[in-house]
């Protein structure tokens, strides 16, 4: 739903009204609701279900009859709400009646996922069902996609009465960045520790690795991105960089989402060997990156991931509390240890806050694309990162001599074009010898 306000509740469209009313179909507040990305000045937001409830507005007492004049409302949205509606194409169409002529209504509906009934489960919904939606009622599709993090792959849908032209260019959705104007905390809340500095490490994997296409998100000031001497890609959305970025290096000012939702780096594009993640320091973001780099990337790749050893509890706040800061991008050790036992995990003790190495990537797994909501759900919980994070206690060396045989056993698997199989038999071989 942020991607549908991005694209179309903006700019002259916005400009040319006093006011929005927006209207929430099955808006109940039973898992959250769509009310604060809405919220701003002049706008009305109303939910309407079919009875009384947290965040309901409007009880209905026919689910085919909106209390509203038709052409009345400007927004009207429904999320997760049309599989429990047993004639969906009548609440679709009571949908569209009370649309202005210029109004949007964004739908969100499950093509996949288990039963659950509320009172009643009765469809999933593919592209065509949407064509067919508004063929029915003659109206208008504007454009649909589908977000392939389950259980659910919703698939999201643009109406309109009139025709409208498809926003051009990236989405620029809303994307939380962390102040860093934060008060130092004492000495031991602002500790870090590792033997080597992390962009030393980069430095040297680069060398090891000699990769054809490098890719990083959370430029910042363009230090590790400046590594690069293959072809290099960066995204950030508020880069403050230093000074300016080699030439063999291109720098796309857009949040990770954003990037990966416009599809710029496209199945055709050659594909990255190496990444480096170090952007927002919360579980979910990082997970959303991992997932989207993994699928993009080359089997032999190397995925480095930054600020897994906070060292102290304070410093892996989800809200930022101190200088140093990781947030709770730990838990994704653990989260990739539980879900996808395929890979090379291999932590780093590195400075300031320790490095991921994962190795044996499969684009085409599911595993956490299929689970992804559960697993936010769980793994955003708040909980203090355990003894053995703090401590580093399963941490590598940095020069630990194995973490350059890894980076030229991927390198020469790339080049040799092994299977995936053979190059994870052969970094395991690596990984089991003793230090």
């Amino acid at each position: 739903m942020e991607r549908c306000h991005a694209r179309y509740v903006t700019g002259a469209w916005t400009q040319a009204r006093d006011g929005i009313t927006v209207l929430d179909v099955g808006g109940a507040d039973v898992n959250g609701g769509y009310r604060p990305i809405f919220q701003g000045p002049g706008v009305r937001y109303l939910t309407a279900d079919l009875s009384a409830g947290d965040g309901v507005d409007v009880v209905l007492d026919d689910p085919y009859r909106l209390p509203f004049d038709d052409g009345s409302l400007d927004i009207v949205v429904s999320g997760q709400m049309l599989e429990h509606c047993e004639f969906f194409w009548l609440s679709f169409a009571e949908m569209m009646r009370v649309l202005k002529p210029d109004g949007f209504l964004f739908l969100i509906a499950p093509s996949a996922g288990p039963i659950h009934r509320y009172p009643v489960d009765c469809y999933r919904f593919y592209p065509d069902a949407y064509r067919a939606l508004a063929r029915h009622s003659g109206c208008h599709m504007i454009e649909s996609w589908l977000d392939e993090r389950g259980p659910w792959r919703d698939l999201v849908g643009v109406f309109s009465h009139a025709q409208v032209a498809v926003p051009e260019g990236p989405t620029r959705t809303r994307q939380p960045i962390a102040p860093i104007d934060v008060a130092a905390g004492s000495a031991e809340q602002e500790a870090v520790s590792g033997r080597i500095h992390y962009r030393d490490t980069l430095t040297a994997l680069h060398e090891r690795l000699a990769p054809r296409r490098y890719l990083e998100i959370g430029v910042r000031r363009g230090g590790s991105l400046a590594l690069a001497r293959c072809e290099a890609i960066g995204i950030d959305p508020q880069p403050e960089l230093d000074s300016p970025l080699p030439a063999n290096a291109t720098l796309h000012e857009l949040a990770s989402d954003d990037y990966f939702a416009a599809d710029a780096l496209s199945a055709s594009a050659p594909r990255p060997d190496f990444a480096f993640i170090d952007g927002m320091h919360l579980f979910e973001f990082v997970l959303r990156d991992f997932m989207n780099v993994e699928r993009r990337a080359h089997p032999g790749a190397l995925i480095v991931i930054d600020d897994i050893f906070p060292s102290h509890p304070l410093q892996a706040s989800r809200e930022r509390r101190t200088r140093v800061w990781t947030g709770d991008v730990w838990k994704l050790h653990a989260c990739l240890a539980e879900f996808r036992k395929d890979l090379l995990l291999i932590p780093l003790d590195t400075a300031p806050t320790g490095l991921l190495l994962v190795a044996g990537l499969d684009p085409g797994n599911r595993v956490l694309w299929d689970r992804y909501n559960p697993i936010v759900r769980r793994f955003t919980a708040p909980a203090d990162p355990p003894p053995e994070v703090l401590g580093r206690d399963e941490a590598w060396a940095p020069d630990d001599p194995r973490v350059g045989s890894i980076a030229d056993a991927l390198r020469e698997t790339r080049a040799s074009g092994a299977s995936r199989t053979d190059i994870l038999r052969r970094l395991r071989a690596i990984a089991s010898r003793p230090e």
